[in-house]
């Protein structure tokens, strides 16, 4: 990145992100598993750590 350049959440990084959830009692299993699923498959369809969630 440039100094002309903005800082972007969109640039390609090879790091791993960190997530993490934080789940009240009460909440419905289906939101929980809604924000976590896509995580999970992105890791499986890429074959590496790309999202770290807990």
């Amino acid at each position: 990145m440039t100094k002309s350049e903005k800082p972007t959440i969109f640039r390609a990084e090879r790091e791993t992100l960190k997530v993490t959830f934080l789940v009240f009692s009460g909440s419905s299993i289906m939101c929980v598993a809604s924000a976590v699923d896509p995580l999970r498959a992105a890791n499986r369809i890429s074959g590496e750590t790309v999202f770290d969630f807990k």
